[in-house]
């Protein structure tokens, strides 16, 4: 049988020879059950659930008209549903599930909404939440996890906030920081970890051609990118994972530039739009880019994104469209879903040049090397954190807001998204360790020099319960467990290392001492094996040290860290121990735990972030 007739997600009478990637379409259409097996066979049947690269631009007329169309496929723009309230002016972001309109303009006021559709299904938009401040002319951004808004107009004047909301959950956007200059009329686009704006408006002028950027995974001010090639404003942009395009713009321009998302520096020319207009959008798939609108305009354009060239003409929007606004379920910055049997979570910590506290949470493969990836976020923004967990359900307890809390939240392995609260420890207090088996979770010591140990059980959310003590009253605690053993190292002062039973509530015994007296260390383990590294012992260490949790007695050099450093975070697979991030550096370095040696470069995460915690599904204690 010859490969037949499913190209760009559309089942053809004629075959045509397929350019993938095939499982990862959507595929609609009827298949024969030849046609079917053949696939199957090639290990390329589209995976079950996909759905059709889609854009949407919302405020079509300047009305609530919500039109979608196939990326892939040019054509008019059919009707999708309606925004909860007419607006126009408003700013787009989406997930491969959801798609998100902010802000806007409703005639007569600015608006404050944040409304949601689903992509798979046709339909009138949701209430999400609220953006802090009723504006329009803002631009957004985001990746599969978080959708990040800044700037916009009040009207009066212009703001210079950013903002965010974590997409799979709803409610109001919390405060991310500040872009250097109020402004408004711009757009943005993003990759899976950055998210670059500009084409903008200060309030009164004149128009810049100033490009800014921002880590979506944490948070803080926008750093300076570059400068299009053109100052102006009312632009639309779309990107893939490496590159960014903005398109149009005032005064009436037809210029497309181009940027390398991962690489500051100025925008070079693209080409031209079919017809030189403003206050247009962008959505995109990973391959293609869809301009949409405009002043006196109804044009949809695209282009390719990867080569240069001008744009070609895609269909019509039912209408002229001023200040639509666009989002995509295939944009360049979704991320793949979580799947790998071995992952590593990161969560919270402070942006070590600020001391900002950080909600967010990043994930690797442990079995592979490679970046962080966005996870979600923590419900409270924090520090210092006690993390556990089990093959399904991650837990991170306390922490510094900057003040201890008691607070204990949790998220799904499975699935994307922000954390849900889960109760309460015994005691509000940061700088404690956390362990467990695939049932029981246990915290020990913390600020204030306390030695109260608490549990809980994963699967069901709860206040905690006091365990016993610790032999000594220490903060900055590393742990590992085994299914049956947890140990508690280290601290402010002390080499100690503590063992509890999990299974039964009581006061720690005495397993003996790291090689080195050091706190905030980082630990990790296998089944057999515990293994803490880094730490700060009056100066940053590498030191990474070693012991057999079945048997009590002291650590044994394992080998050294990379990069020096304190404050990091440690996760496992049975196998393979990673170290995250710490005062010092955002690498993630790896061992093999059933060896000894010096650690090796794994990747990044987004930023550097000290005081993060890290867990697994895959860690010694299952």
């Amino acid at each position: 049988m010859s490969i037949s007739s499913w190209n760009a997600g559309i089942i053809r009478p004629v075959a045509v020879a397929p350019a993938g990637p095939y499982q990862d379409g959507a595929a609609p259409g009827i298949w024969t059950l030849d046609q079917q097996a053949f696939w199957q066979k090639q290990g390329l049947w589209p995976i079950a659930g996909n759905v059709a690269q889609i854009g949407l631009f919302g405020s079509v007329g300047s009305t609530n008209i919500i039109e979608k169309v196939l990326i892939s496929t040019a054509g008019n723009a059919v009707d999708f549903g309606d925004l909860s309230v007419s607006r126009y002016y408003a700013a787009g972001a989406g997930s491969s599930t959801r798609g998100l309109f902010a802000g806007g303009f409703t005639g007569a006021a600015r608006s404050n909404v944040i409304d949601y559709v689903t992509f798979a299904t046709a339909g009138n938009a949701t209430d999400f939440g609220d953006i802090s401040t009723a504006v329009n002319q803002l631009g957004g951004a985001s990746n599969n996890v978080r959708a990040v808004f800044m700037n916009g107009s009040t009207g009066s004047n212009n703001v210079n906030i950013i903002q965010y909301v974590t997409i799979a959950s709803t409610g109001n956007a919390v405060d991310f920081g500040d872009t250097s200059v109020a402004a408004s009329f711009l757009s943005a686009c993003s990759s899976d970890t950055r998210a670059v704006f500009g084409g903008m408006r200060p309030f009164g002028g004149p128009d810049s051609s100033a490009l800014q950027y921002i880590n979506i995974a944490s948070t803080g001010d926008s750093t300076t990118f570059g400068n299009l090639t053109v100052a102006r404003y009312g632009t639309g942009s779309a990107s893939s994972n490496t590159r960014g395009l903005w398109a149009g713009g005032q005064s009436t321009t037809n210029v497309i530039d181009y940027i390398t998302i991962a690489t500051t520096g100025n925008a070079t020319d693209f080409g031209d739009l079919t017809v030189a207009r403003y206050a247009l959008s962008g959505c995109s798939s990973d391959t293609r880019a869809v301009f949409g609108g405009g002043v006196n305009s109804n044009v949809i354009d695209y282009v390719t994104i990867a080569s240069t060239g001008n744009a070609t003409d895609f269909g019509d929007l039912s209408a002229d469209s001023s200040g639509t606004a666009s989002c995509s379920n295939s944009a360049p910055a979704v991320q793949p879903t979580p799947t790998s049997a071995a992952m590593a979570l990161f969560g919270g910590g402070s942006e070590t040049s600020s001391y900002t506290q950080q909600t967010g949470i990043q994930y690797v493969n442990i079995a592979t090397t490679g970046n962080a990836y966005m996870f979600g976020d923590l419900s409270v923004a924090r520090s210092d954190t006690g993390g556990c967990s089990s093959s399904t359900r991650a837990v991170w307890a306390g922490g510094y807001t900057p003040s201890s809390v008691n607070v204990i939240d949790y998220i799904e392995y499975s699935t994307f998204g922000k954390a849900t609260d889960f109760g309460d420890l015994t005691l509000s207090r940061y700088g404690l360790g956390g362990c467990g088996s695939s049932t029981r979770g246990v915290f020990g010591g913390g600020d204030g020099s306390v030695n109260v140990i608490d549990y809980i059980t994963i699967a069901s959310v709860g206040n905690a319960t006091d365990f016993g003590d610790l032999t000594t009253s220490r903060v900055y605690v590393a742990s590992c467990s085994s299914s049956t053993r947890g140990l508690f190292a280290g601290g402010i002062s002390s080499n100690v290392i503590d063992y509890v039973t999990i299974a039964s509530a009581g006061n720690a015994t005495d397993f003996g001492d790291l090689t080195v007296a050091r706190y905030s260390t980082s630990g990790l383990s296998s089944s057999t094996r515990g293994v803490f590294g880094g730490g700060y012992t009056g100066a940053s260490s590498n030191v990474i040290d070693y012991v057999t949790i079945a048997s009590a007695g002291n650590a044994t050099d394992f080998g050294d860290l990379i990069t020096a450093g304190y404050a990091g975070a440690g996760a496992a697979s049975s196998t393979r121990g990673v170290f995250a991030s710490n005062t010092t550096s955002n690498s993630i370095e790896y061992i093999t735990i059933a060896s000894t040696g010096n650690a090796t470069d794994f990747g990044d995460v987004s930023g550097v972030f000290n005081a993060i915690t890290g867990c697994s599904n895959a860690h010694g204690g299952l």
